[in-house]
Formats: C-alpha cells, sequence, structure tokens
C-alpha cells in the first residue's frame, strides 16, 4: 500500500518517473479501490505519452476485470491522450460495449457518424455515453435536440448527463426543458439543471430559481448559489434597462457602483513581469528529449521563455524538433513560437495532428504568419469540410480571413452567416464583415439558431455603422439580459 500523500507529489511535479509503477501498480490484485483512484488521479495528471500503448492494453484487455480497464480509459480520457479515428473505429467495431462507450465519450466531428447513431436513439444502452461525448463540437441545432430529449428519459442518470452537457453551448430552445428539470423528483438532475441555468439570463429563470432558493433541500442551496451570480449581472445592468428588470425589481439590490478591484492588472506597476531567459537549442533539446523525471516545470518554461532571442540559424532545427516531439502538450504549446518565427510548414502539419488540441492550437497560430495562399486554401476547405465547429471553426475561419485579400471573402462571409448550421461559424462571419452587415440584417427577424449571440453581433454592427434596423423593435419583448442591454445600447 502506497502512501496517498506520494500521488499527490507525483502529480504536482509531474514526475514521469513513477509512470511505469503506478501502471503496474493500477493492474495489481493487491491495489485496494481507493488507491486505484488515486493512482488514476496521477496518471492523469502526468499525461506520460509512454503510457497511452500499456494504458490502451489494459483498457482493450477483456482478461482484466471491468473495473480496471474502466480506470486505465478513464486515464486516457482525463489526460486527453487521444486515439486516432482509425483506432477508434476498430474500437467501435469490436463489439466491447466497455470500449465503446470510451469511443463515445471521446468521439470527435470525424466519428460524428458513429455517435450519432447512439445519440438519438434513447433506448440504446450507451446513449448516456453518446450524450456525453456531444458536450462541445456540435454545436447544430439536431446535436441540441438529443440532448433537450435526454432531459425527459426515463432513466435519472440520463436525464442528469443531459442537464450537464447543456451547459457548454446554452441552446435557447433548451431553457424551458431545464426549467421543468429544476423541479426533477431526482436531486441530482435538480442540481444539474439549475447549475446548467446558470448561463440562461433571463428574467423567468431568475425568478423560478429564486423560488427553488427559499427551500432548504440540497436543490435550494444549489439555487441560492447561482442566484447569487445572477443577481450581481442583473444589477449592473440596473441603469440601463430598468423598465426591462421591472418584473425581477423586487428581487434587485442597489449595485455598488464604488466597487473597485484591489487586484492589481497584470504588467501594471506594482507587479513586474519576471525577467524571461533565452532558450539555447542545445539545452532544449538536451532536457525535452527525456520524457522521464519532473516535467511540470518543463511545461511551464515553455511559456516563460524569451525565443524571440533565438539565434535565425538554430530555429528550423528547434521547430523541427518541438512540432514532431511525442507529447502533444509540447506540440500544443510551441505552435505560438513558431508562429512568431514565422514556421509556416511547420504549423501546417500540426493543423493536421492526430491530437485535436495541437491541431486548434496550429490553426489559430496560422493567422499570425505572413500572407499564404495555401494556408487560405487549407482553412477556407477545414471550414466548409464541416470538420470543425465552435471556438476551432470560427478560428479556422479567422485564420482564412487574415491570408485573404480584403473584400474577397465577403460573399462567402455572408453566405456562411445566412446559412451555416455552426453558430460560432455565423458569428465570426458576422464579426469579420464589419460594417458590411446590411444583407444580413433580415436574421434580426428569424429565431435564434442556438443563442442570441448572432443577433447581439449584428445589433452592435449596427450600433457602430449608425443603422436602426426597423426588425429591432420586435426583439424588446425577448427574454434574456445580454440582448436587452444591446437593444439599450443600440436605442442610445
Amino acid at each position: 500500500m502506497h502512501d496517498l500523500d506520494e500521488f499527490a507529489g507525483v502529480a504536482d511535479q509531474q514526475d514521469r518517473s513513477a509512470t511505469f509503477e503506478l501502471i503496474r501498480n493500477l493492474t495489481s490484485p493487491n491495489t485496494g479501490a481507493l488507491e486505484r483512484d488515486r493512482i488514476a488521479d496521477a496518471l492523469g495528471e502526468l499525461g506520460d505519452p509512454r503510457a497511452v500503448l500499456p494504458l490502451t492494453r489494459i483498457g482493450y484487455d477483456r482478461d482484466q476485470p471491468d473495473e480496471i480497464r474502466q480506470t486505465a480509459l478513464s486515464v486516457l480520457e482525463r489526460s486527453s491522450m487521444h486515439r486516432d479515428s482509425a483506432v477508434l473505429r476498430a474500437w467501435w467495431n469490436s463489439g466491447d460495449d466497455l470500449v465503446r462507450a470510451y469511443v463515445l465519450r471521446q468521439a470527435t466531428r470525424d466519428e460524428s457518424d458513429l455517435v450519432e447513431s447512439v445519440a438519438c436513439d434513447p433506448h440504446h444502452l450507451l446513449h448516456r455515453h453518446a450524450l456525453e461525448g456531444i458536450v462541445a463540437g456540435f454545436e447544430e441545432p439536431h446535436w441540441q435536440q438529443y440532448k433537450i430529449v435526454g432531459l425527459n428519459h426515463p432513466d435519472p442518470a440520463i436525464r442528469s448527463t443531459a442537464a450537464d452537457v447543456l451547459y457548454w453551448d446554452e441552446p435557447v430552445a433548451a431553457e424551458p426543458a431545464l426549467q421543468r428539470a429544476s423541479a426533477d423528483v431526482d436531486t441530482d438532475v435538480a442540481c444539474s439543471a439549475i447549475e446548467t441555468l446558470r448561463y440562461y439570463p433571463s428574467r423567468s429563470t431568475l425568478r423560478l430559481l429564486h423560488e427553488i432558493s427559499q427551500g432548504d433541500d440540497a436543490s435550494a442551496a444549489s439555487a441560492r448559489d447561482v442566484v447569487a451570480d445572477m443577481l450581481g449581472e442583473f444589477e449592473n445592468e440596473q441603469a440601463r434597462i430598468r423598465h426591462w428588470l421591472a418584473p425581477v425589481a423586487a428581487l434587485l439590490g442597489t449595485p455598488d457602483s464604488d466597487a473597485v478591484s484591489s487586484l492589481v492588472p497584470p504588467g501594471s506597476p506594482g507587479s513586474p513581469l519576471p525577467k524571461q531567459s533565452v532558450p539555447k537549442a542545445a539545452e532544449v533539446l538536451a532536457a525535452y528529449s527525456d520524457l522521464d523525471g519532473q516535467w511540470a516545470p518543463k511545461l511551464a518554461a515553455l511559456g516563460s521563455y524569451d525565443w524571440s532571442g533565438v539565434p535565425a540559424a538554430d530555429r528550423p532545427g528547434l521547430a523541427t524538433f518541438l512540432s514532431s516531439h511525442p507529447d502533444p502538450k509540447v506540440r500544443q504549446l510551441c505552435c505560438q513560437v513558431l508562429s512568431s518565427w514565422h514556421q509556416t510548414d511547420s504549423l501546417l502539419a500540426l493543423a493536421r495532428d492526430l491530437d485535436p488540441g495541437v491541431r486548434g492550437s496550429a490553426v489559430y497560430s496560422l493567422r499570425f504568419v505572413p500572407p499564404s495562399v495555401e494556408i487560405a486554401t487549407f482553412t477556407w476547405d477545414l471550414v466548409v469540410s464541416g470538420r470543425v465547429a465552435g471556438t476551432r471553426g470560427a478560428e479556422a475561419l479567422a485564420a482564412c480571413a487574415a491570408h485573404t485579400r480584403p473584400g474577397e471573402l465577403e460573399d462567402r462571409l455572408i453566405m456562411l452567416a445566412r446559412t451555416d448550421l455552426r453558430e460560432k461559424i455565423r458569428l465570426e462571419a458576422v464579426s469579420l464583415l464589419g460594417d458590411r452587415i446590411k444583407p444580413l440584417l433580415p436574421l434580426l427577424s428569424e429565431p435564434p439558431l442556438l443563442t442570441w449571440a448572432v443577433h447581439i453581433q449584428l445589433l452592435s454592427a449596427c450600433r457602430s455603422t449608425d443603422v436602426l434596423p426597423r426588425t429591432a423593435a420586435a426583439l424588446r419583448n425577448v427574454d434574456n439580459l445580454h440582448l436587452a442591454a444591446t437593444l439599450a445600447d443600440l436605442a442610445d
């Protein structure tokens, strides 16, 4: 039996010299459930790429007890040690429900056909895992509908999961169902719904949660915490939209306009930034070639070095080394460095990496290198392929715009804003159009695809161009704090 404190020390410093001993102990018959959980936590924090293969073998080994297999798979999930699509599909075809559940939870848009086949079937034994898999990166309306339907599932575990996964995209269509779920007979379901309603700044939700908060059970405690946060947000808008706030005025106090943060902002006098050191190529190669030992300081150093001071002659070799490093955290963190060095080829290679986090970091960093037709083509193809959504989709479109001559993308941006089913793509398209949003004003009379964000972005653009759309008046009846505040700004 290990001292449980030693696991904390291993995790804090990401001491990878313990990796293989931890894996051996994970499968030992002498390891109890509590110790196994602590081992799993430590391995998850280590994020050691050398652990992927042995953990995969354990997870796929049907001769191992299910609890050990599940633990190994959970480490792979928590440490974001992603397997490529071909492996995930092979696992799916294995017929092993333990690994098929893992596939559903790890699915990206490349495996959307697999996850949708389960997400659309409330009776499937793995339905809950499919809902967990679409928590982010699946923002189109039909994906949201699978989550919303889950709130009415007879199994409270699935209802609770549905309430949890709706927090990320905050679809307007889910608010009524979440409000009903906040009174669920199952406490876990009710508390999950209340926590997700934190992100629905409407008067009806505020009133409902205030009523729930008057009780003395776990749901009331959750509601009190959420209401406290929501009230602060509502009170900050009293001066601008007092009339709109009238239905909840009795719940609001007087905002403290004299409150000043005591925190010193980064970079201001009194909080000098530490002096950065210029890394030497030989030292970087030696330190990061060794996958053993303490990795927390190594990863922290990647973000604190003065990479701009590295001699030009050393940069290509370092770029090749960092961009092909076996640790996806290194590959992800080095993208900003590669961008500052204008290492376009390395970034384009990383934009096709097997790890989703690395791909996202690379695509984001591509916008800051010198203009390139190849990047413009690659990022546009990425957007229209449907392989990206959410923040990564928006970043791909922003990178495309950065490498396309002014005006050349306008018609395509208008098309995306009008017809695309991914909200973040539409939102980025509106943002990139700037003051050229007149063709999009009819969108203001349409219901929101996901949230009110596109309407708010369009109204903000109208304000900056002194345009007052006729359709804006109808939006004043919408029960959304942020939209109401934007309309007040437009009227001013």
